[in-house]
């Protein structure tokens, strides 16, 4: 399908009215709302015509709601003012300086939040520019609508990468760009009417907005959500959300999968039914495979097939999909320097060219080398709002038979047609002349030192006057509650002895930190350069950890 969100939203509610397109689930599973296709085009339309009052079309709105019906209408009604709503979290609107960034970056005007968010709001937020728009303020019918006349080229949405902070990129998605991939995981996923989706994802994370808000409207089809809260404090509702409602779609990152596997009790899934799940994609970080083995393991003896496995690739600068295939295929390069089976990423969507290249020449690598993941589509951005400098690294400087090619930072390689991702670029962790990625040391770390000790690990280098130092982090286990609880000096000797033995590298800091300590994005990937700055604190706490050198 050609055309706009608005032309699309407009042609779904002619066809499917008041059928039931999105539904709020309570914590104890209830629905708490609905909105139809044309309940969410009526209210958004009378808060679009407050939004043209204020001169909104053609510019960034900050929309900051709850992960309710709000969110959706703002967004939405921001698409049919011709607006161009920026989703945001409220880690980034609760912190002055990460507030301050965003406005310098978007040089927005206008924020659009709830009348319960605009009578709480910190008091620097108060006395900045910022006007506030309540979505459901009382007077929102007051300001006539009239529609716009929107382009496929024109800019639909502004997504900040999960990952932006004191320098926050925004990445300029047209309507040309969400139709495109929206049809692109459509016929990837092989959606239809029929199909029922469930997602606790965050609205503001590009995996939640366009698999969850934009895909369901594109294909017509009823989608469920949880608030994000609410799944991290119990992640089975998940899995009994999906049973409840005989939802086929639904997936997030590997985290999500390993965090249920370990946390739901048995007592928890009796009567569960995920039979009808028929696809759980897994991707927005590095897939462990045994992740997703011991998911199936977990729960396929309550439905869950093997075959329902989806790993899938993507980044918000390509909207969101760029590739995925059913099932589990691992392959074990020799050439990838590394020792751990690496999860197949599928072949790229249709009209997607995936080419892997030397990210220092820019040159295409030979079949099957490893290099820098770069992508051609119609679903590519034209770039980053107002970063013209970024634009150009990113977006501009790879042109292969004439295309232009977005560098995504990712180190992989494909094979037999199909994408396999090793890392990240910048996670890369140099020693002896040799490259280790900091995926691979934290999964042998989660393997070796036991799920029932640690959560998440987090391997890096500081900078020190002599040479850089290898520091690993190790976040204690919310399971390690109900369990036997090592000493730091056991946790710091294992994690120690996995590294040595499987890598051949001397650690020069462990620190052990409490459950949930680790600085996370929005998405639930580890936070790299902010784990510095924690271990600089950790080292400033004379009484805290030991070193690695010293136990």
């Amino acid at each position: 399908m050609d055309g706009t969100l608005l032309d699309l939203l407009e042609q779904r509610v002619i066809e499917r009215g008041h059928q039931p397109l999105y539904s709020f689930l309570d914590r104890r599973l209830s629905v708490s709302s609905t909105l139809s296709f044309k309940s969410l085009y009526r209210r958004a339309r009378c808060f679009a015509g407050m939004l043209q009052h204020h001169r909104c079309t053609g510019q960034p709105v900050i929309v900051y709601c709850p992960h309710g019906p709000e969110f959706l209408v703002a967004f939405f009604a921001c698409i049919m003012a011709g607006a161009w709503p920026v989703p945001v979290t409220r880690q980034r609107t609760q912190s002055a300086t990460r507030l301050s960034a965003l406005l310098a970056a978007t040089d927005a005007v206008t924020m659009v939040t709830t009348r319960a968010r605009k009578s709480s709001q910190p008091q620097f937020l108060a006395r900045s520019r910022l006007r506030m728009l309540a979505v459901d303020d009382n007077d929102v019918h007051d300001y006539p609508y009239r529609r716009p006349q929107l382009a496929s080229t024109d800019t639909a949405f502004i997504q900040y990468t999960s990952g932006s902070t004191a320098a926050p990129k925004g990445v300029v998605i047209s309507h040309a760009n969400v139709m495109h991939n929206a049809d692109a995981i459509c016929r990837a996923f092989g959606c239809t009417s029929d199909d029922i989706g469930v997602s606790w994802l965050p609205f503001h994370h590009d995996m939640g907005l366009i698999g969850h808000v934009i895909e369901p409207l594109y294909a017509a089809l009823h989608n469920y959500f949880i608030n994000p809260m609410d799944f991290v404090a119990r992640p089975v509702r998940w899995l009994q959300a999906m049973s409840r409602v005989g939802a086929t779609l639904s997936g997030g990152p590997d985290f999500a999968f390993a965090l249920t596997t370990q946390r739901a009790a048995d007592q928890q899934l009796r009567g569960l039914s995920l039979d009808k799940w028929r696809l759980a994609y897994c991707g927005a970080e590095k897939i462990r495979p045994e992740t997703l083995s011991g998911f199936v393991r977990r729960f396929s003896s309550y439905g869950f097939c093997q075959t329902s496995l989806y790993p899938c690739y993507g980044l918000a600068e390509a909207t969101l999909f760029v590739s995925g295939q059913h099932g589990l295929i691992t392959h074990e390069a020799s050439a990838a320097a590394t020792t751990r089976p690496v999860v197949c990423l599928g072949r790229p969507a249709a009209g997607t060219l995936v080419e892997i290249v030397n990210p220092e020449t820019g040159r295409q690598v030979v079949n099957g080398g490893t290099g820098e993941i770069c992508v051609s589509s119609a679903s590519v951005a034209s770039g980053y709002y107002r970063n013209p400098g970024a634009t150009r690294q990113v977006f501009d400087c790879i042109a292969i038979n004439g295309r232009r090619y977005c560098r995504t930072g990712d180190r992989g390689f494909v094979e037999d047609q199909r994408l396999y991702l090793l890392g990240r670029y910048k996670n890369v962790i140099k020693r002896h002349g040799c490259s280790f990625h900091a995926e691979d040391l934290e999964a042998s770390l989660q393997a070796g030192v036991g799920a029932q000790s640690i959560g998440r690990s987090a391997a890096f280098c500081v900078e020190d006057p002599d040479a850089d130092r290898l520091v690993l982090l190790l976040e204690r286990s919310r399971a390690g509650k109900t369990t036997a609880v090592a000493s730091e000096e056991e946790l710091i000797a294992r994690a120690r002895l996995v590294v040595t033995s499987e890598f051949g590298l001397i650690v020069d800091d462990i620190r052990v930190l409490p459950a949930d300590a680790l600085p996370l994005t929005s998405s639930g990937k580890i936070r790299r350069n902010a784990c510095s700055e924690v271990y600089r604190l950790q080292m400033s706490d004379a009484g805290r950890g030991i070193n690695a050198n010293q136990s």
